[in-house]
């Protein structure tokens, strides 16, 4: 990251208009060939929404935004309510808007904690641990620099970009920001857009994607959990047909603590 590229938090930042309404800037380093990165734009949408439960007693549970389009790197107004608040549950919706253009929209849950029995299949895999220098080591598209120079990669488990035309279309690996920072719900819907791609093993050449739509379910208290860097991230795809593909990605803390699951649906655009 440059000394002159503002970090996440900044490029995150949300400064109150009033009514729920909310000015964002999309900083020129986070943005992929021009225009903002998707999970950036989540990223601020989810912002709004945090600052409005800034008092609250529930935490972030659900959270599922719909792209319209891309903004380009410059203000945004995000606009945050609360649709319903009961006791144990509030329902939240959000959206972005640039130059009088809807850009985005979510919806999302914020919770307490309830009682139930504790059932965990999702281990995570054993993988070395993140380098000490945090180099980025994994594969990142040309066209999604400047803001490539902001996260870090490092792969662990699974074939590289274009050498596994059998597949299967998995990847794991430790992802981050270039500058180092405790993991939150903000970051945790950023790393699930963050790249290493699973359906990139089996591509001949590189094709450009587009998010329709995205949800992170939260699974863990972000409050109490040891995650202050990178995070473990399996990413797969199990179907690309008609031009659309999905994309999981499950988190894990170092620790093995599931963070997050999270899910899109993408456009192929060439």
């Amino acid at each position: 990251m440059s000394a002159s590229t503002p970090s996440f938090d900044d490029a995150i930042a949300v400064d109150a208009l009033g009514d729920g309404r909310f000015e964002v800037t999309v900083p020129p380093g986070w943005t992929a060939s021009g225009r903002a990165a998707g999970g950036l734009v989540e990223a601020q949408l989810f912002a709004g929404l945090a600052a409005v439960m800034a008092d609250s007693d529930k935490s972030p549970l659900s959270f599922t935004a719909h792209l319209l389009r891309a903004p380009q790197a410059g203000e945004a107004e995000v606009h945050a309510e609360i649709l319903r608040e009961g006791r144990t549950v509030a329902n939240l919706a959000v959206r972005m808007t640039q130059d009088d253009k809807l850009i985005a929209t979510a919806l999302a849950s914020f919770a307490t904690a309830r009682s139930s029995p504790d059932l965990d299949e999702l281990p995570m895999p054993q993988v070395e641990l993140p380098t000490a220098d945090r180099a980025m080591d994994s594969y990142v598209p040309e066209f999604a620099y400047p803001y490539g120079h902001n996260i870090v990669i490092q792969d662990r488990l699974g074939p590289t970009p274009f050498s596994a035309p059998g597949g299967p279309m998995e990847r794991v690996g430790w992802v981050g920001f270039a500058q180092p920072r405790p993991v939150d719900a903000s970051a945790l819907i950023m790393f699930g857009d963050i790249g290493m791609m699973g359906w990139w093993v089996r591509l001949d050449q590189m094709h450009t994607t587009a998010t329709l739509d995205h949800t992170t379910h939260f699974r863990a208290d972000l409050a109490t959990v040891e995650a202050p860097d990178l995070v473990l991230m399996r990413s797969r795809t199990q179907l690309v047909r008609n031009g659309y593909l999905d994309w999981d990605a499950t988190l894990w803390a170092p620790d093995g603590t599931l963070l997050a699951q999270s899910r899109q649906l993408l456009a192929v655009l060439g």
